[in-house]
């Protein structure tokens, strides 16, 4: 966050902004003591952890399948792990930082509704919206990418504001760096990238006086200072990624990445959220109406509004939060996502801006209460939404009786695998495993150096001749579809032991190399 953002945060929302923190960080706690950090989370810490403390630290140890920022930001907490353990081993690092950020994000988005010139009172009840609607609580807390990801966004959205109000060009730069940071928070950013540097070069074009050739080159300027950022974080991290594991984009190309993931689980997906575009389209509504149920029609009297006004503040969220939101809704239409509730988060910051640019223009008794209503709705709606397993199928991983029983219980068996090879006394580089699956057991390990893991540089050596690089065990991961260690190496010796869930499933072999 900005320091003109802290620095001006009025008075009358730090006792709410304590407030939200303090909510936030019991969700966070929650999470940690009933042991359902979730496996996202966890492989965060992970891959942070990887280019410190493994057995071969390296910074390319990070992972190029998902987008770096979540990793990044915990790198300086790291080092507290080997005072506190239960920060790394347990999660409880990237839950606690996942809440700080959520709470960032609160201020940002009061001082939006403030330069839209949304009247106190409907201010506060807007930003009270957003901060205690079910979904910003819950991912405020449990250490996934929404909370960085928003954080950006919402950076982003307020330096567009800004600059669509006075003109000033170097409120395009806070503006690029924004959206750039949020492409190393998540692969969505895509859309705000192409998106906002078209915004930009139109209303420069249309504001600037002159002629047609020096509008021109005003726009160019302007939608290059806004895309720049975005360009390079995008062809870096590209670039990094083909030179370092040969791919450009392995989320897309890799067999761990988000495609093989759909693809592998395509089946599973379908025969809940529909397997044709019918199907999938009114599964898609179902989830946008459970979270904020009245979205279409504020977005239309917003936008109604702005233009009747000349306003284009209201452009800045939809820009920013609307082309992410309909990249997500593009991807799950098109069968290329799982369909997550939680793709669909940025509806409800979009909601709360354009309720707030509505007020802003008619602050009158009878449309405030109307638009505040049709944001607060968003909550009992999404209560509702978060009670029907189908709709909500992440969040009843840990708000429902089965899913947090199964949650709980792959985390036990993580945690007793790593504490029994503990107790084995290996000698490092002994155990040969696939990261992908086996970061809870390597992160919960007092002995992590006993594994040799995917981001290692010998890996694919050990893989190819475990005994000639001094491993003694393979351990293979029964529900990994894409272990390298069991796709790849011949050994076929008896298991030495195995590990089930508290349900019996199979889940850990370690297997004994000759």
């Amino acid at each position: 966050m900005s320091v003109d953002v802290l620095t001006r945060t009025p008075a009358v929302l730090k006792r709410p902004v304590v407030f939200y923190a303090v909510v936030y960080l019991a969700m966070a706690l929650w999470f940690w003591q009933s042991d359902l950090v979730p496996g996202d989370s966890a492989s965060r810490v992970a891959n942070a952890w990887y280019t410190l403390f493994s057995r071969d630290p390296h910074l390319a140890a990070i992972g190029f399948v998902w987008n770096p920022l979540p990793s990044l930001i915990l790198l300086p907490f790291l080092p507290l792990g080997l005072i506190f353990p239960a920060l790394t081993q347990q999660g409880l690092l990237v839950v606690l930082v996942s809440a700080a950020l959520m709470t960032a994000t609160v201020p940002v988005l009061h001082d939006v509704l403030r330069r839209s010139d949304v009247p106190r009172t409907a201010r506060l009840v807007l930003t009270g919206a957003f901060a205690l609607h079910p979904m910003i609580v819950i991912y405020s807390g449990n250490g996934m990418s929404e909370a960085c990801f928003l954080l950006c966004l919402m950076l982003a959205v307020r330096a567009l504001v800004i600059w669509l109000v006075d003109g000033r060009p170097e409120q395009l730069v806070p503006l690029g760096l924004a959206i750039g940071l949020a492409y190393g928070a998540r692969y969505e950013a895509l859309a705000p990238a192409a998106a906002v540097p078209v915004l930009v070069f139109l209303t420069t074009f249309v504001r600037t006086a002159g002629e047609r050739p020096r509008r021109m080159a005003s726009a160019r300027a302007d939608a290059v200072i806004a895309g720049l950022p975005g360009l390079l974080a995008v062809i870096l991290w590209a670039l990094a990624g083909k030179l370092i594991v040969g791919q450009w984009f392995a989320t897309f190309s890799s067999q761990y990445g988000n495609s093989a993931q759909v693809s592998a689980n395509a089946t599973g997906i379908s025969s809940v959220t529909g397997d044709d575009l019918p199907g999938r389209f009114g599964y898609w509504v179902q989830q946008m109406s459970g979270l904020a149920p009245l979205f279409l029609l504020i977005l239309v009297a917003a936008l109604g509004m702005a233009w009747r006004r000349r306003d284009p503040r209201a452009l800045a969220a939809c820009t920013v939060l609307g082309s992410v939101l309909a990249f997500d809704g593009l991807a799950f239409l098109s069968g290329t996502s799982f369909g997550w509730l939680r793709f669909h988060i940025t509806v409800i910051p979009l909601t709360v801006l354009l309720a707030g640019h509505l007020i802003a223009a008619r602050p009158r008794p009878v449309v405030v209460p109307l638009a505040l209503g049709a944001v607060l709705i968003s909550i009992p709606a999404t209560l509702v939404t978060l009670g029907q397993p189908a709709l909500a199928r992440e969040e009843s991983e840990w708000f429902t009786a089965d899913g947090a029983e199964r949650t709980r219980g792959l985390t036990m068996v993580n945690r007793q695998v790593a504490a029994d090879l503990d107790a084995m006394g290996l000698p490092d580089g002994a155990v040969l495993t696939d990261a992908a699956y086996a970061f809870g057991v390597v992160l919960a390990s007092d002995h992590p150096r006993q594994f040799v893991i995917t981001p290692d540089r010998d890996f694919a050596a050990s893989v190819a001749d475990p005994g000639g690089h001094g491993v003694r065990y393979l351990l293979l991961s029964a529900q990994g579809a894409a272990d390298a260690v069991r796709l790849r190496t011949s050994v076929s010796a008896a298991p030495l032991r195995s590990w089930h869930d508290p349900r019996g499933g199979l889940q850990w072999t370690l297997v004994p190399v000759r």
